[in-house]
């Protein structure tokens, strides 16, 4: 069975915490964006093109899913500008209400989701906790919950180890 592939959009894709962002400077491969979700607040996103190729290189291993807050404005604002297609399915992911589990507000509404189907997912709430409680939790499959800083974002390694993961045999 083919693994999902969950993205969250700010941390991952949008480095919002890099010291270039706050500098609004755009690193190489970057450009700045001012996207207007349908809850009408504008947010400055910097986005990689170069993160969609390599996305959709992935496509061939792994159906591609968004697990962010953007929800269904993931699809028609941030897909077109890094070439993804615009009709990804979306993980529901309620707001989280105070306070927070330890293991984080996500986890369990991604679980949820995914079942026993492998997965990876790619986010910058991922923690020590997020882990333990993924290892735990019942009839959840196979899956590589990685870590990706957001005053990084994605790199080399972090397509790499989905690859790894995802690749039959």
């Amino acid at each position: 069975m083919r693994p999902w592939l969950l993205l969250d959009v700010d941390g991952p894709l949008n480095p919002y915490a890099a010291p270039w962002f706050r500098e609004r400077i755009p690193s190489e491969g970057y450009r700045f964006h001012a996207l207007t979700p349908r809850s009408g607040h504008t947010y400055r996103v910097a986005l990689n093109p170069e993160h969609g190729r390599r996305l959709r290189l992935l496509a061939r291993l792994c159906d591609l899913a968004w697990a962010t807050t953007w929800q269904d404005d993931a699809n028609r604002l941030i897909a077109p500008l890094i070439g993804l297609p615009g009709d990804l399915p979306v993980v529901p992911l309620a707001l989280p209400t105070a306070p927070f589990p330890a293991w984080g507000w996500k986890t369990e509404q991604v679980a949820e989701w995914v079942g026993a189907r492998p997965f990876v997912w790619l986010d910058d709430e991922i923690t020590a906790q997020t882990r333990d409680w993924l290892e735990t939790a019942p009839r959840l499959g196979p899956h590589l919950d990685r870590y990706v800083p957001p005053e990084v974002g994605l790199t080399d390694a972090d397509f790499d180890a989905v690859e790894a993961f995802a690749r039959p045999g």
